[in-house]
């Protein structure tokens, strides 16, 4: 059975003009407006439709004044990405991801988080902005929520190591590899410093 992934209309997410990099204003309205106007539909039919923004939870893990940074291997399944380091995990919404939940959005960022990474009990997540990129190929169907997500400790441990390694690293540390990050990763550290929202 072919791969189902939340979309919502491009229309239903942008006035016009749209909105370029990332924004932590109006994030309630974005959200409102996934609630509202989400549905699912095939990934094959969808990937390259810029009508439609597929809904990607994007999380930064967070402990104390270091995020855990990733390195994304030949081995992962977007070739677009490969070889790329970010601070944020994330993945598509499948409808087996919500189930009955009243946040879809929530609920995704909940299963993708689990299935990358093995974290401590007792972290809190929430949404601090969306990200989007148009003048991407990659970017242009997709349409992020920024979480942060706070640690009680920095034991992470990677599940899928064939597609990803991961180490905690500080401001400078991040900054040091940021012409290596994906294009989204850029988008958080030039906007907001991590170690204060």
């Amino acid at each position: 059975m072919p791969e189902e992934v939340l979309v919502v209309p491009r229309a239903r997410l942008f006035a016009a003009g749209g909105l370029h990099g990332f924004s932590s204003a109006g994030i309630a309205t974005y959200l409102s407006a996934i609630a509202t106007h989400a549905f699912f539909a095939r990934r094959d039919r969808v990937e390259n439709d810029p009508s439609l923004k597929q809904i990607i939870p994007y999380s930064v893990l967070r402990h104390e004044d270091r995020v855990f940074l990733v390195r994304r291997t030949r081995a992962g399944s977007e070739a677009r990405l490969r070889e790329k380091f970010s601070i944020g995990l994330g993945g598509h919404i499948n409808p087996e991801d919500v189930g009955d939940a009243r946040d879809s959005v929530e609920a995704g960022m909940r299963r993708e988080l689990t299935e990358e990474v093995e974290v401590p009990a007792g972290w809190r997540a929430r949404p601090v902005g969306v990200l989007n990129n148009d003048r991407e190929e990659v970017g242009s169907v997709h349409f992020g929520i920024v979480y942060v997500v706070d640690l009680p400790s920095a034991d992470v441990r990677v599940r899928e190591r064939t597609k990803l390694q991961g180490v905690f690293a500080t401001h400078d540390e991040v900054r040091a590899v940021y012409p290596q990050l994906e294009t989204w990763s850029q988008f958080v550290v030039d906007a907001i410093d991590l170690r204060e929202i």
